[in-house]
C-alpha cells in the first residue's frame, strides 16, 4: 500500500516509511532525517515568534503580524530575524511600550517596518573563538657576567661609602 510523504508528497510504500503517531492519525515520511528536518524548521519558528511575543510583552494574535513575518522569512529567514530580535530586543521592545499606537494593526505595522528596514543591513557577527597563542622561544637562562675591577676601583668605591 502506498502513502503520502507529509514532506516531500511523494508516494512511498507503507513499509518502507518512517511512521509518526499523532494522536489517533499516523504520518508517513520517506526517512527519519526528513521528519528531523521539518521538526528543526519548526522548533526555529516557534523561537522566532516567541522573541516577538517577548518584544511585544504579549501574545500576538493578530493574523497581520503572522503575514509579516512570514513575507521577511522568505526574503531573510527566521535564524537572520531572529538573531536581529536577540541583539536589539531592548530597543524593540522601549519603541513598543514607550509609543502609543491607535491600534494593534498600527503597533505590528512599525514592528515590522523597523524589522524590514533594519534586516537588510543586519549581518550576524560571528564571534570569533579566541585561539591561544603559542610562543615558541626558548627559554634563556642568562647570567649577568660580574665585571672584573681592580683593586684601585674597589678602594674608591669603599672610601666614596665612607
Amino acid at each position: 500500500m502506498k502513502v503520502k510523504c507529509q514532506s516531500c508528497s511523494k508516494m512511498i510504500d507503507r513499509n518502507t516509511a518512517y511512521k509518526v503517531t499523532m494522536g489517533k492519525v499516523n504520518k508517513y515520511y520517506c526517512n527519519e532525517n526528513e521528519y528531523a528536518d521539518i521538526q528543526s524548521a519548526k522548533k526555529i519558528k516557534d523561537n522566532t515568534y516567541e522573541k516577538i511575543f517577548e518584544c511585544f510583552n504579549r501574545k500576538i494574535t493578530n493574523s497581520v503580524l503572522f503575514k509579516e513575518i512570514n513575507e521577511l522569512e522568505q526574503v531573510y529567514g527566521y535564524i537572520k530575524i531572529t538573531d536581529y530580535i536577540e541583539e536589539n530586543m531592548d530597543y524593540l521592545s522601549s519603541v513598543l511600550i514607550n509609543k502609543s499606537f491607535s491600534s494593534e494593526y498600527a503597533q505590528i505595522r512599525y514592528f515590522t517596518a523597523i524589522l524590514k528596514n533594519s534586516l537588510a543591513d543586519y549581518s550576524v557577527e560571528t564571534k570569533k573563538h579566541e585561539k591561544p597563542v603559542i610562543l615558541d622561544i626558548p627559554e634563556v637562562k642568562y647570567k649577568a657576567v660580574k665585571k672584573k675591577r681592580s683593586l684601585d676601583e674597589i678602594e674608591q668605591e669603599v672610601g666614596e661609602m665612607l
